[in-house]
């Protein structure tokens, strides 16, 4: 701290007046200005010097314009001038970022690259001070002890060769390849040092900063000693969603003035959520969360009896043979109620719905199935677990359906799930395996009367899923849909359009393929599907679900259909001739 005191120099371009009005520097005398640290930038230097001697990774959460990048640069400069065995890698998202040293016949360096802070740093010492280097593009060497940073720009393999005493990952949430240099650091060094203001849910950083699997500084504008003059507390109304207080100042007050909520999300708030381009309002969201959102009454764990055959399902299921389905009250059941049963059971005087999204079952995403009672629109039940398979999903539905029960379709509530993905296999099981006779048939989207097609369960484009999330997102903001799952709220502020027409979905699947978002399962989707079924009745003018075609159900119904057109003298579905 002495050395950075005493003989760091810095680059200021800026300055806030009391007033919170921000000033452009004109004069040499006061741009070049020594690196006289804030409190908070004593602190973050020695947390980053302590991270490279002992060892572990570092995250700074910043508001912009906090000088993170140079307290970085300035403890790397230390300790190549006066440490032994140092080798350091910095690493930017493209390469004139960290340095421009030499590009195009130029021999000057910017101080605003990685590499220019550690020229500008070095200019300013005292002769004496100095060390012999080799100094080219991208690469400098302390010849006097040997230690050396080099520079890259942000690729797949970006630091994945060598050893280094510690990576600079510099704007980290910008960086396309973010995940992969994440994951191909991990092995080379001890120390990563991400910095970044965040850009959007869903990157790496942001991924990373919520993990809590590394150590985090936050570095914000409250703490900035002009930024943060006058600062005071209030009641957070406007940016509910980053928790009930705010702190305001003076030169916060201005930049809301003259910034976009995004913005002040992306530059000032360092808003991991708010900074992307988020599907569901976060302000209604948030409403929601505080007018509903609570802890769950107890969980459950049901399934069919372990002593029935699967063939013998089908059977329990078309005679309601209750007495075969075992419920059981447990600390951790994947199910949880936000109502009290009654006897053991949901209210039988109202119906439900159940509705499906389906992961690969391996632990990586959950399977999900959303309980809505269809009188109050309130999500009465999740069950939520990632590691059964689809074709066990599909068993455990349709106890879980016999279980719920309801006061119509002889107890058995209406069953929809996405078809897409494992949802293929789990519906095939539902629906041939089992043979439950309530559930969704697929419509045809996009004509005039969206009639019924003949594939059982929802599947799944990007244009309907774009309008069928519509359904949930008009619910929240005009609470058409009560949900009391902290979880699936949460998961609906991490919403984002992906890219590469990917349409929407959980931002953490951002740099996935899209064969890795097919096979992901979440409460959204679940809460989504709920509405998608009201929405179907209400097209269908409440006419019930469709029976499979080769079921006594379904053959009763086409001889019926066969009969009335035999009796009005029209052509019939088998006979190619008039009666």
């Amino acid at each position: 701290m002495f050395w950075v005191n005493a003989f760091g120099f810095t680059y200021r371009k800026f300055s806030t007046d009391d007033c919170g009005v921000v000033h452009q520097m004109t004069r040499a005398g006061d741009i070049h200005v020594p690196f006289v640290t804030w409190t908070i930038q004593d602190e973050h230097i020695l947390l980053i010097e302590e991270a490279i001697e002992t060892g572990f990774d570092l995250l700074t959460d910043k508001s912009r314009d906090m000088g993170a990048t140079w307290d970085h640069i300035v403890v790397i400069h230390h300790q190549w001038l006066f440490k032994r065995d140092r080798n350091f890698l910095e690493i930017s998202r493209k390469e004139d970022c960290v340095d421009q040293l030499g590009k195009d016949g130029e021999r000057g360096s910017d101080p605003g690259t990685l590499f220019g802070k550690h020229d500008y740093l070095n200019r300013w010492l005292p002769r004496w001070m100095r060390p012999p280097q080799t100094r080219t593009r991208m690469h400098m060497v302390n010849l006097r002890n040997m230690n050396r940073i080099d520079g890259e720009s942000s690729n797949a393999t970006a630091g994945s060769s060598d050893r280094r005493t510690a990576i600079l990952l510099d704007e980290m949430a910008k960086m396309a390849e973010g995940e992969s240099i994440k994951r191909s650091t991990k092995d080379v060094t001890a120390c990563r040092l991400a910095n970044s203001t965040p850009n959007g849910p869903g990157t790496s950083f942001s991924n990373w900063r919520k993990s809590g699997q590394v150590r985090v500084f936050p570095l914000m504008y409250w703490d900035h000693p002009e930024k943060g003059r006058g600062r005071y507390v209030v009641e957070n109304d406007a940016y509910s969603h980053l928790g009930p207080w705010l702190i305001r100042s003076p030169w916060f007050d201005q930049q809301e003035k003259e910034r976009s909520p995004k913005e002040m999300a992306i530059e000032i708030l360092a808003d991991h959520v708010g900074s992307g381009e988020t599907f569901f309002e976060s302000q209604n969201i948030e409403v929601h969360r505080k007018l509903f959102a609570r802890p769950a009454t107890s969980r459950w764990t049901v399934d069919f009896a372990k002593n029935i055959h699967l063939d013998a399902i089908p059977t329990i299921i078309g005679k309601v043979q209750m007495k075969h389905i075992v419920a059981s009250q447990t600390a951790k059941g994947p199910l949880r109620l936000w109502v009290r049963p009654i006897r053991g059971r949901l209210d039988q005087t109202f119906t439900y719905t159940l509705a499906a999204d389906i992961s690969k079952g391996q632990g990586a995403s959950n399977s999900v199935i959303s309980i809505m009672c269809n009188e109050t629109k309130e999500k009465v039940g999740e069950w939520a677990d990632a590691n059964t398979p689809p074709y066990d999903m599909a068993r455990i539905a349709c106890a879980l359906a016999m279980w719920v029960g309801g006061a119509k379709n002889a107890a058995r509530p209406f069953m929809i799930w996405e078809a897409n993905g494992p949802g293929w296999d789990f519906g095939r099981q539902v629906v041939k395996t089992y043979q439950y006779p309530f559930y969704y048939m697929d419509r045809q989207a996009g004509t005039l009367r969206e009639a019924r097609g003949n594939k059982y369960g929802w599947h799944s484009t990007a244009e309907k899923k774009e309008n069928a999330l519509g359904l949930l997102r008009r619910a929240y903001a005009h609470n058409g849909f009560i949900n009391h799952s902290a979880e699936a709220l949460d998961e609906a502020l991490s919403y984002v359009y992906l890219d590469g027409g990917g349409g929407i979905g959980p931002a953490a699947l951002i740099q996935e393929s899209q064969a890795a978002r097919m096979t992901h399962g979440d409460r959204v989707i679940a809460d989504m599907l709920v509405l998608v079924a009201t929405e179907d009745f209400r097209a269908s003018k409440l006419e019930g679900p469709v029976p499979p075609e080769q079921s006594p159900a379904g053959r009763l119904a086409a001889r019926q259909r066969e009969k009335k057109r035999l009796q009005q003298g029209q052509f019939t579905d088998r006979f190619d001739f008039r009666v």
